[in-house]
């Protein structure tokens, strides 16, 4: 392999394991809701064998805090924990691996699905060149797809945070690269449907979009490579490993906590319930004035159909994709899209030139980022980067493909070529250098704010604050008779469950609906009854909002021995510990 290939290759993984491994532990700067709950978990498992709340690792629905998580990343957490100690770096260690394996599997698809584009296709190749240089040339565009995904903001932020979704997208396109390799034989499609399966049991979504993808991309790019009769191929293409897909779900569909998980999913407000929609459409028809054409255009469904599509056009667009991102700070730095504007060109040429000659790259490619963008769609929420995360796949190969496309078409420009008449061109070196030097700057200007201005930025958005807030009071709850923590977020039990108490303390915890009532024997979560503060117990301490406990003790006639604030990365003071003595 040419020299400057290998040199793509080390730097483009070393910048992907950099922006992904890089203060790992500390960006984002603490862990949120769902993270500290798998953290809690993990410990669970790593030293139990079982959950916070007494259950089998082996479950196939973890109730953690009521949000019911699937098991694989909890299980991949527990190990890490096991092996490293529990700390935000080792729950986050399994997504991190995923994100560089990410790149690699960039690279390794875009060879395989595109193998063929580089020969019997004809990008230009002329015949007396040989298999070898277009070999090259497909390495040289694997190489730009990985390159893709090694700097895009999207995979970078979710290998950065313990997401189920984005362990999930790796299986998923893990199983793809399986799919495709029953060209060679069919039995390739039993580990294509361990993965899917893997990936299912990851993150709810992807049984709606496994199915699909496994269908589509056999009969696009394996069916007629197999020389098996139709009915052989039906078999075992097709119903041996749907089958077994569907059966290796049967653990999930019959767990007593899934009709409880769907329900907990659904209440979130989508295009379902959003609307009283068989209402909204007597009154829209009544006012247009309720002919035929009006019931067909107002009917529920179309009404719905209408905000799917919406939807549907939020998470499209290209100030989702490339300017601004998800402006939930837990899922980008609400200063980059999902891929870096630099990739505009690449994604409009990228589709442009795939469906000239490459219709069947072009069609699965859409069909995986329809079907991904699904659960991202029906909730009202949009757009919404993490539902959306197993698009993260087919727009990098799209971008490769494109950026590869611009790279070898350009080329064909006199102004562009690398030689001319035998000769060096030097407007060639220019550009090329200004290229490298844009995609430089880029890069640095996202990898800057993520690692300088994001802990700030998006402090309030990771809970923070809450892990010291837990520690101080884990620390001062010896020798006192009281520890209160003053009601200012249910799930705020996780932190010192996660951080400061001991597992074999977890069988002694009585929760009801998921939450506990009190903890370690005198930490208790509930409000400080400040009318009885003269008759209090001799020695009381109390966590909570700042601002709530700053206006009950201007009215307060006893005054804490003392009082810590407790200070964020982005200089707020939202808690308080005070301690009271008699």
């Amino acid at each position: 392999m040419k020299k400057w290939l290998v040199f793509l290759s080390i730097l483009i993984v070393s910048v992907a394991v950099f922006l992904r491994f890089f203060r790992l532990g500390e960006v984002p700067v603490s862990l949120y809701w769902d993270e500290i709950a798998m953290l809690v978990d993990a410990r669970s498992v790593a030293e139990t064998a079982l959950d916070m709340h007494g259950n089998s690792m082996w479950q196939a629905i973890f109730p953690s805090y009521g949000d019911y998580k699937l098991p694989v990343y909890i299980w991949f957490a527990s190990l890490s924990v096991k092996l490293f100690g529990a700390s935000e770096w080792s729950l986050r260690l399994p997504s991190a691996i995923a994100g560089v394996s990410t790149v690699i599997m960039g690279f390794l698809l875009a060879k395989e699905l595109f193998n063929s584009s580089f020969i019997n296709l004809n990008l230009g190749l002329k015949k007396s060149e040989t298999k070898k240089t277009a070999n090259l040339q497909k390495i040289f565009f694997a190489l730009l797809v990985a390159g893709v995904i090694a700097i895009s903001p999207w995979s970078v932020m979710f290998s950065r945070t313990a997401f189920e979704g984005h362990l999930a997208q790796f299986f998923v396109s893990l199983s793809v690269l399986f799919i495709l390799k029953q060209k060679k034989h069919w039995s390739w499609g039993l580990l294509a449907t361990f993965f899917g399966s893997l990936a299912t049991y990851t993150y709810f979504s992807v049984r709606f979009l496994w199915p699909v993808l496994f269908v589509m991309t056999t009969l696009l790019f394996v069916w007629q490579n197999r020389k098996e009769s139709i009915f052989k191929k039906i078999i075992l293409l097709l119903i041996l490993p749907l089958s077994l897909y569907f059966i290796s779900l049967q653990p999930m569909l019959k767990s007593p906590l899934y009709a409880a998980s769907n329900q907990f999913r659904l209440s979130t407000v989508s295009i379902l319930n959003m609307e009283n929609w068989p209402v909204v459409a007597n009154k829209y028809k009544l006012q247009a004035g309720n002919n035929l054409l009006d019931k067909v255009t107002y009917h529920p469904y179309v009404l719905m159909g209408r905000e799917l599509v919406k939807n549907y056009s939020d998470n499209m667009s290209f100030d989702f994709l490339f300017f601004s991102g998800d402006d939930n700070l837990r899922h980008g730095t609400g200063n980059h899209g999902l891929f870096l504007w630099i990739f505009i060109p690449s994604f409009i040429y990228g589709w442009y030139t795939l469906f000239q000659k490459h219709w069947k790259q072009g069609l699965l490619l859409l069909v995986w980022w329809i079907f991904a963008l699904l659960p991202a769609s029906v909730p009202e929420t949009t757009p919404h980067a993490l539902r959306s995360l197993n698009a993260l796949m087919p727009l990098s190969l799209l971008i490769g493909w494109g950026s590869y496309r611009l790279f070898f078409d350009l080329n064909k420009i006199n102004i562009f070529k690398k030689k001319i008449n035998g000769k060096l061109n030097k407007l060639y070196l220019i550009f090329l250098a200004g290229i490298i030097i844009v995609i430089g700057a880029v890069v640095y200007d996202f990898s800057f704010y993520l690692f300088n201005k994001c802990p700030a930025t998006s402090a309030s958005s990771w809970q923070d604050g809450y892990k010291e807030v837990a520690s101080i009071i884990w620390q001062e709850k010896e020798g006192r008779d009281t520890v209160f923590v003053q009601p200012f977020d249910s799930r705020f039990h996780l932190w010192v469950m996660g951080y400061q108490m001991p597992v074999s303390e977890f069988s002694e915890t009585k929760f009801e609906n998921w939450v506990p009532s009190k903890l370690s024997k005198n930490i208790v979560f509930e409000p400080f009854d400040w009318a009885k503060v003269l008759t209090m117990e001799p020695k009381v301490v109390l966590a909570g909002k700042k601002e709530e406990i700053d206006l009950q003790l201007e009215l307060s006639p006893v005054q804490p021995t003392w009082y810590k604030e407790v200070k964020t990365a982005d200089g707020d003071t939202p808690f308080v510990v005070i301690y009271f003595e008699k």
